[in-house]
């Protein structure tokens, strides 16, 4: 049997009009996107990156905690966390950390970072908390690595982040 005597054998008594109907009958529509939430479900995964990024080297400095609560003050300008929150949030994110591990934690996080932008914000919003002591160590630098990695961003785009960061909160 040819493939047009299948279809047409398969097709009777059922215009396309009733086949297409009934076939969005069967699925369930969409889910509605809500925008608001998923806002704020990426820019919570902005807070997480920012932690991982002063917790890599094992210790998280008073000059990273201040950096930290600055962009969650701006970010709370956003309505991403209320910096009331900030103590529990942390303590929730060095819970997860510990349960799963960092790199496990950057996958997750950098997961729920889906636009470009929000990409590049992310980058310079963590490097501005491993550049705030004026000191990178090796693990450090390492860990910018991962990120830019798996946010996506190449080596050039990467490079020029790091230096409008470093210009911005050095002057150069």
């Amino acid at each position: 049997m040819q493939l047009d005597d299948r279809i047409k054998k398969i097709a009777t008594g059922m215009n396309v009009a009733d086949a297409v109907g009934a076939y969005m009958d069967s699925v369930a529509p969409p889910p509605a996107m809500d925008v608001e939430k998923e806002t704020s479900d990426e820019l919570l995964a902005i807070v997480e990156v920012m932690f991982l990024m002063a917790a890599v080297d094992g210790e998280i400095s008073d000059e990273e905690v201040e950096e930290l609560q600055a962009s969650v003050h701006a970010l709370s300008d956003l309505r991403a966390v209320d910096p009331i929150e900030l103590h529990a949030t942390m303590s929730q994110l060095n819970a997860k950390l510990e349960a799963e591990g960092w790199k496990a934690r950057l996958e997750d996080a950098t997961s729920r970072i889906r636009a470009p932008d929000a990409k590049q914000f992310a980058f310079q919003l963590a490097a501005g908390v491993e550049f705030v002591d004026d000191f990178v160590a090796h693990a450090e630098a390492a860990a910018i690595d991962s990120l830019a990695l798996a946010l996506g961003l190449s080596k050039d785009e990467s490079q020029r982040l790091l230096r409008d960061v470093h210009e911005t909160l050095f002057g150069g």
